[in-house]
C-alpha cells in the first residue's frame, strides 16, 4: 500500500506542493521525504517546524497495519509486536495531538524501533 501524502507548499519544498512518502523519521523530529511526483529534489527534509500531514499519514498507516502491508511503511513505524485492537479501533477518533501521543507511547512500550539520530 502506497502511503503517498500531499505536502503543502513551504520553504522545505521550494514553495511547491509535493506528493511524497515518508522515508525516515529521526529523533530530532525531522522527516526525510521521498518525492513521488517526479519533481526535484527527489528527497527532501521537513523539520519539526515544517507542516506535515500527520492526521492523513496516521489514517493511511492504520490501514497498512490492518492489511499487514508494510511495503511503504517507514521502518520507524513498522510494528515489532501486535498493536492491541482497541488502539487501532480508537485512534481514528482521536485528535491529531492525541494520535501523536499514542504513537510516542507505543514507541516507548517497544511496539516500534527507537528513532535513529539524523546523520
Amino acid at each position: 500500500m502506497q502511503l503517498i501524502l500531499d505536502i503543502i507548499a513551504q520553504p522545505a519544498t521550494h514553495n511547491e506542493n509535493r506528493q511524497a512518502a515518508l522515508f525516515a523519521c529521526y529523533k530530532d523530529g525531522s522527516l526525510l521525504m521521498d518525492g513521488r511526483d517526479g519533481k526535484k529534489p527527489g528527497r527532501f527534509t521537513l523539520t519539526r517546524s515544517d507542516h506535515f500531514p500527520w492526521k492523513t499519514f496516521i489514517d493511511k498507516l492504520l490501514i497498512a497495519w490492518q492489511l499487514a502491508d508494510m511495503s511503504d511503511v517507514p521502518p520507524q513505524f513498522r510494528p515489532q509486536k501486535r498493536i492491541p485492537q482497541f488502539i487501532l479501533d480508537g485512534m481514528p477518533n482521536e485528535s491529531e495531538e492525541n494520535q501523536l501521543k499514542i504513537l510516542a507511547t507505543l514507541r516507548k512500550q517497544g511496539y516500534f524501533p527507537a528513532l535513529p539520530e539524523r546523520r
